[in-house]
């Protein structure tokens, strides 16, 4: 279970972002708090100070600045996340009886882990948060007793649930196009691929061709050289044996010693003839097998 729990917690998928996803997340953010900022200034919305807000929006202001300089930063990323943090565990111990607003808006920290850093980074920030649902639930139960009441106006928490309703749905928005671009990347990845199979198809295709063309080629010339060497063992060689016995006949019924001598040395020369036809023929053969 432990090794599970880890494996859980560190585990990493990375998804390509665009360089401008952190900064148009930063961006949307402080507009929102600026929007919180205008809302707590009109009306109190019962769930903040307008310090606490007017803070968290200049924090914002320097990250979005950081965001635009430095581009794609981790760094900047869990700078923004831990302000936010810190922004809604110091509105709950300023007001503890905002307990039930700020449970719902500390979910949007692991989600904008995951826009930020990386699954593990969305990992790691989830466990902070349910680990500090746990000690706010304690330390309020301390300090309000099992419960406490909640002042719900109806101006001020439709405002305030408006810019929540806005900041999920900015938020999964983003998500969606992040993801999408990513899988649009993919899909693109993979029709290169499928080409570079297809190129490869061809190019086998045209290589087996050519091996049947050469090994057709070479067939051909094996027969020839059998052509060949069929000729000059048979058809070459029948004459010679027909002068061979000429000679044999002329050498036994010759009395004159010069013609005798001529005769040897032709005997002896076509004998030769016939050894250098033999292995012309027998090297032809070798090299046919």
């Amino acid at each position: 279970m432990r090794e599970l729990f880890k494996d859980w917690l560190l585990k990493d998928y990375n998804v390509p972002k665009s360089e401008g996803v952190q900064f148009i997340t930063i961006l949307m953010l402080t507009i929102l708090i600026g929007m919180l900022a205008i809302g707590e200034y009109l009306v109190d919305l019962k769930a903040t100070t307008l310090p606490l807000i007017l803070s968290l929006f200049g924090a914002n202001l320097i990250l979005l600045g950081a965001a635009k300089r430095f581009g794609k930063s981790v760094i900047v990323g869990n700078l923004q996340l831990f302000v936010l943090y810190l922004m809604f565990q110091l509105t709950f111990i300023t007001l503890p009886n905002v307990f039930h607003v700020i449970i719902y808006w500390m979910p949007t920290i692991p989600l904008l882990a995951f826009m930020f850093g990386n699954l593990r980074t969305s990992h790691i920030w989830l466990v902070i948060i349910l680990i500090t649902l746990v000690l706010d639930t304690v330390y309020g139960n301390s300090v309000m007793g099992q419960s406490y009441t909640a002042e719900i106006p109806y101006m001020p928490y439709a405002f305030a649930a408006s810019i929540f309703t806005i900041t999920f749905v900015a938020c999964f928005s983003l998500l969606h196009n992040l993801l999408g671009r990513s899988y649009s990347r993919l899909r693109s990845k993979n029709r290169e691929v499928v080409t570079l199979i297809g190129q490869l198809k061809e190019m086998n295709d045209s290589l087996e061709k050519i091996v049947k063309e050469r090994t057709k080629d070479i067939e051909l010339q094996n027969k020839k050289l059998k052509r060949y060497a069929f000729m000059n063992s048979h058809l070459v060689r029948a004459p010679l044996a027909n002068i061979l016995g000429a000679v044999n006949h002329l050498d036994s019924s010759c009395d004159s010693s010069e013609r005798t001598e001529l005769l040897n040395i032709v005997k002896v020369s076509a004998n030769s003839l016939d050894d250098v036809i033999k292995e012309v023929g027998k090297s032809l053969s070798e090299k046919d097998n």
